[in-house]
């Protein structure tokens, strides 16, 4: 078994009983992304993309708890385990540490062109229909709607997003997915990123149009298209 291969295993045991929208699947997903960005941009360190895109969340706060996120318990454990040396579980975890959208809001960047690749696959995968879909499985134990013309979304700093309370589906795309776009880093996942916000930004126009949204919900989208 390579080092890719336990990972991937180790991985799936891990997360595949999430059921809010971080579970395996998702994480395979965005390796798959990865993957494919790797192959528009040259002398890229495969395995270290492979490697850190599948790990992304094996110490996300939202599951695992701050002190898990700070101390990159299960990232550790598992490559600690991988069969690859010290050098390429250092950068490995370097990347993990600075994935995620809060940490963007914080002004984090991706470690390296391997990071800026798993970090705009991970970004991807939280828009277009599969974003879509993974928002509205975040929120199905909430009794908050999908949709609720009164409450209308405000932007958050990164403190904010993280202690921020479930909001509707539709505050969330404002909030964060339409944003997502513009913070990734690297061409393929740019061209990526804009077919997503695509998908999302007709899809709430028909939705609006059919609900008979108030006007500023209609403005405030115009601005995200």
């Amino acid at each position: 078994m390579t080092g890719i291969e336990y990972i991937k295993k180790a991985v799936s045991e891990l997360l595949k009983d999430n059921s809010n929208g971080h579970d395996d699947k998702h994480v395979f997903r965005v390796y798959n992304t990865a993957m494919k960005f790797c192959d528009e941009i040259p002398s890229i360190n495969r395995d270290l993309v492979a490697a850190a895109a599948l790990l992304h969340d094996c110490d996300d706060y939202k599951l695992f708890g701050e002190e898990s996120e700070r101390l990159m318990t299960n990232t550790r454990r598992i490559l600690a385990n991988s069969g690859f040396d010290d050098d390429f579980c250092d950068k490995c975890i370097n990347i993990v540490k600075t994935i995620g959208y809060s940490k963007r809001l914080k002004g984090i960047k991706a470690h390296g062109v391997e990071g800026a690749i798993v970090s705009d696959a991970d970004m991807c995968d939280a828009s277009g229909a599969i974003g879509m879909l993974r928002c509205m499985e975040y929120r199905s134990g909430s009794d908050e709607p999908f949709f609720d013309s009164d409450c209308f979304p405000e932007e958050m700093d990164a403190d904010t997003y993280r202690k921020s309370k479930v909001d509707p589906c539709v505050n969330h795309f404002f909030v964060k997915i339409f944003h997502l776009r513009d913070m990734c880093l690297t061409e393929p996942g740019r061209k990526y990123a804009e077919k997503k916000h695509k998908t999302i930004a007709n899809f709430l126009k028909d939705y609006f149009d059919e609900v008979n949204a108030p006007q500023k919900w209609k403005d405030l989208l115009a601005k995200h298209t």
